[in-house]
């Protein structure tokens, strides 16, 4: 089930080569001289977990283990192929010991912690011979509004997930949005309804609605290993992760899996000495990997890729979202890791970020920047990156800083990311961050920026290799006298002025000599097309006949004459061909309400834009609107806000 993003082209011997850096976290597994075993089919929770006799939980093994601990005995858990469907849970008390505990699956992938259930008798609904109907006797609600965030629709404060032969349904909120892939749950009627994908035999289709939040904890445990297991359909809330693990010290976690889980994937808070090595989080409805208040993590050959599926039905792109959120981390290393085709970021630091290392970093394809660094005192360092193929065209490109010190980027390609490729964003002035650890206050505006020995191509006539379009004043002073930028290649065969600086005002277009006037930099780069092929290592495949539905507005509001501003939704295809059919939802419910969307279908690639009007009977509110999006048996929503005065 595990789907790994595949290179067309042979990558570069610097992202091949082996890492030299120490890994975080240091478990000494041999001194492990206890070994049990686990069996979802054969075994059994009263046999002793032998490898003859094994038992049948993780969490009973997890039990042993720990008693074991705490007699000063180290334990292996040895978990063979299955579906384990449980949520495991281990809290430290006084009398842990140091002793490690690794939970290992026999063969890599094959052991599967699920947070869903099998559903069976489905009959067919007697209105729609397309739909299916189930008893559904959860009473989840809608989860609590994250309030530091900006608003978040409904359909991304779902819990609900629907799952057929291995392929997850997209959930819909009316019965006028079921199309083929899609389930409504009915909570007043305690139904749900499932429109399958053609051809699916749902007397024998295996049918698995997810049922628990959290698959994996750890509160302050050490030396822990978790290897070779794949986490999946988790129904957590949103921001809310399917393995979390508070307050760790020496944690390793080694090509394990996270997919498919409603909200994050794996979650480290408040901890140290952490290792996250050879390791995959993709399709989870929020981001794959998060950490936040943390000391000493390595992340190592980890790819995420897929994210944020769910907020994206709510065109919710952003805020905590996208392949890997960091929050306060210090001291972080991060080598050869991949972030690709996530719906939001691809990496974001937000605030109080200092002392991240990375090599060789891979951000390709992401909806927003692929690397995002916000709020950090730093130094955040760059080398050997490689950063392309961002999609969003209101994003603020491939590398974007915003109100932070002390960022280098070194020796890496920066290549045609949509808008720019390096982009300066920001809170005139400066923004107030505390440091965490020593509570120093800082008063953070982009300056002291290093920018060496990099090759960097916008390639259409839209892209910027370099935009600050406003900060302009003591921020453009502070971020010029400071900038390091030197033996460089810039280039963009189709716009001779691809630098936007904010003098004499803003959004100026300069060319390279005014670039190197106005910064007094880049005296040893030059501005011409690079050698070779410097974004061969980008060239990713992603997985088949999928395709993205993005909004490039959240909320509308209609002016005096009823009139609101058009919203461009926009098909991006992820090895898809043919058409991709439209609709609306939530027009002819609201009085005097009409709208058009045009066009009304999109071959493979494309935007159409939305138009509403209200009429003067329309009562003033706040309505979700919802374009739907089919092709085949896939189905995709996004919603938003459309504000009546």
């Amino acid at each position: 089930m595990q789907h790994r993003l595949l290179l067309l082209s042979v990558l570069f011997p610097l992202l091949l080569a082996p890492m030299l850096s120490v890994s975080q976290a240091d478990v000494n597994e041999s001194l492990e001289t206890a070994f049990l075993y686990v069996d979802a089919i054969h075994g059994s929770d009263s046999n002793p977990g032998t490898k003859l006799l094994p038992l049948q939980t993780i969490s009973a093994a997890a039990a042993l283990a720990t008693t074991n601990n705490y007699n000063n005995i180290g334990t292996r858990v040895t978990i063979n192929p299955g579906t384990y469907r449980e949520s495991v849970m281990m809290t430290a008390s006084l009398r842990n010991t140091s002793m490690p505990i690794t939970f290992e699956a026999a063969i890599n992938g094959t052991a599967v912690i699920s947070g869903a259930v099998v559903y069976s008798g489905w009959t067919k609904d007697a209105t729609n011979p397309n739909l299916y109907t189930n008893a559904w006797n959860n009473t989840w609600g809608v989860c609590a509004q994250y309030t530091a965030c900006p608003y978040q629709q409904e359909i991304v404060m779902r819990q609900e997930m629907l799952i057929i032969n291995g392929v997850p349904m997209t959930q819909v909120l009316a019965m006028s949005q079921m199309r083929q892939g899609t389930f409504l749950v009915d909570t007043t009627n305690a139904i749900v309804y499932v429109w399958p994908p053609a051809g699916t035999n749902m007397s024998t289709a295996t049918v698995e609605v997810a049922t628990l939040p959290q698959l994996f904890t750890l509160e302050n445990m050490s030396n822990i290993v978790l290897r070779g297991l794949t986490f999946q359909y988790a129904n957590s809330c949103h921001f809310t992760p399917a393995v979390k693990i508070s307050n760790p010290n020496n944690v390793l976690l080694d090509s394990d899996t996270f997919q498919w889980n409603n909200a994050r994937g794996l979650s480290f808070a408040d901890g140290s000495y952490f290792t996250v090595q050879n390791s995959l989080a993709s399709h989870n409805g929020d981001n794959g990997f998060h950490e936040v208040q943390t000391l000493y993590g390595l992340w190592q050959s980890d790819t995420t890729s897929y994210n944020n599926w769910r907020g994206a039905q709510g065109a919710y792109y952003a805020c905590g979202a996208g392949g890997v959120y960091f929050y306060e981390a210090h001291n972080d290393n991060i080598n050869g890791f991949t972030t690709a085709f996530n719906q939001s970021w691809g990496i974001h630091w937000d605030t109080d970020n200092e002392n991240i290392t990375t090599t060789g970093i891979l951000a390709s394809g992401n909806l927003l920047a692929g690397l995002f660094v916000e709020k950090d005192e730093g130094p955040v360092t760059f080398s050997q990156a490689y950063v392309c193929n961002q999609t969003l065209t209101t994003s603020p490109g491939g590398l974007a800083l915003r109100n932070s010190e002390q960022v280098s980027l070194t020796n890496s390609v920066v290549l045609n990311n949509a808008n720019s490729q390096v982009a300066i964003t920001g809170t005139e002035g400066g923004i107030e961050v505390t440091n965490w650890q020593t509570g120093q206050q800082y008063n953070l505006i982009t300056q002291n920026f290093t920018n060496t020995g990099n090759t960097i191509e916008a390639t259409t006539s839209s892209q910027q290799v370099f935009a600050d379009a406003a900060l302009n004043g003591s921020d453009w002073t502070s971020f010029q006298t400071t900038l390091v930028s030197n033996n460089n290649t810039w280039w963009n065969a189709d716009s001779t002025t691809p630098f936007t600086v904010p003098i004499p005002h803003t959004k100026t277009s300069v060319n390279f000599s005014g670039w190197q006037s106005d910064t007094l930099q880049d005296s040893s780069s030059i501005f011409a097309a690079p050698s070779g092929n410097p974004g061969q290592a980008c060239t990713l495949t992603p997985e088949p006949a999928d395709f993205w539905l993005t909004a490039d507005s959240t909320s509308v509001s209609t002016n005096s004459s009823g009139n609101a501003p058009a919203v461009d939704f926009t098909i991006t295809p992820l090895n898809l061909t043919g058409t991709v059919e439209l609709s609306l939802d939530g027009i002819s419910e609201v009085p005097g309400l009409t709208a058009t969307l045009s066009p009304n279908s999109i071959i493979t690639s494309g935007t159409t834009a939305l138009s509403i009007k209200a009429a003067a009977n329309t009562a003033p509110g706040t309505y979700p609107i919802t374009v739907i999006a089919t092709h085949g048996s896939k189905t995709r929503t996004a919603t938003i806000s459309l504000v009546v005065p």
